[in-house]
């Protein structure tokens, strides 16, 4: 074989490997671009992912704290919104407000954050939302519970209560705001009240209990009437105040407020009530 042959022949085999070991490059780069573009973008405050159009559910919690908690309807608050935070699937979102007879909800919005799921879920994340991911868990699981049982502390030590109770006017803001045309499944509205509507135009404290079908008829009901989406439940813990026990353990008290959640609000049976010890 001629020099001219054997440098042909090398200058061959040159080029291959050029274009093997390139084409492994593109290879490894696309599958870690590919990658990478899975990942899920995290809001480095909330944890919640950036891109609005994630199907990720979310459950939203209005607390009615314009009277006060007993020490026992305290205990038992924190304890159920400790649990509802555990039970928060990896990337979706728990929203608390409070009552406001005002009904601002960006002055009533007290937390909106989501689980950023395992230390490993964090570092993995796309966009590096910490140097120490185990900061994060650490927000999550204890910070998040200090924020809870600060703001209940702030607002229970307050020497004033609230002069009017709008449940179903918050609960129409909340519903509209958060849910409506959000398609993610496994949404849920929770709400700590005592139920008792406490307005100028419905006070169950001065007039007692309306019928359900009597309230359908006002014009405060088709003002009030909300429809929610297939896919949010609505779960009530029901505070119960002295002086307003045996309204609030009646049968009429609770068809009340089924009927107005189930049939005024197309919740369908997605809807329960629980009792508040205390």
């Amino acid at each position: 074989m001629s020099f001219e042959d054997r440098k042909r022949s090398g200058d061959l085999i040159g080029y291959t490997i050029i274009v093997l070991v390139t084409l492994v490059c593109i290879l490894i780069a696309y599958f870690f671009f590919s990658n990478e573009i899975k990942k899920i973008k995290i809001d480095p405050i909330t944890f919640c992912p950036k891109d609005k159009k994630e199907n990720f559910g979310k459950t939203v919690a209005l607390l009615d704290l314009t009277d006060p908690l007993n020490k026992a309807q305290k205990e038992f608050f924190l304890k159920e919104i400790e649990e509802l935070k555990d039970q928060i699937p990896k990337n979706y979102s728990l929203i608390i407000y409070t009552l406001d007879e005002d009904l601002d909800l960006d002055k009533s919005i007290k937390i909106s954050m989501c689980n950023p799921g395992t230390v490993k879920d964090i570092k993995s994340a796309y966009d590096k939302i910490s140097i120490n991911p185990n900061e994060i868990k650490k927000k999550w699981e204890e910070g998040f519970s200090k924020q809870i049982s600060d703001e209940v502390n702030n607002i229970i030590v307050k020497e004033n209560s609230q002069n009017t109770s709008p449940v179903m006017e918050m609960f129409q803001l909340i519903a509209l705001k958060e849910f409506k045309g959000f398609k993610a499944k496994d949404n849920k509205i929770i709400i700590l009240s005592d139920m008792l509507q406490n307005t100028s135009e419905m006070s169950m404290y001065q007039d007692g209990l309306v019928s359900y079908p009597k309230f359908s008829k006002t014009e405060n009901f088709l003002r009030l009437k909300t429809s929610l989406n297939y896919n949010v439940s609505v779960e009530i813990f029901l505070i119960q105040r002295d002086g307003f026990r045996k309204m609030q353990n009646s049968s009429n008290f609770y068809n009340f407020w089924g009927q107005y959640f189930m049939m005024g609000n197309e919740a369908k049976d997605d809807f329960v009530i629980k009792k508040v010890s205390g």
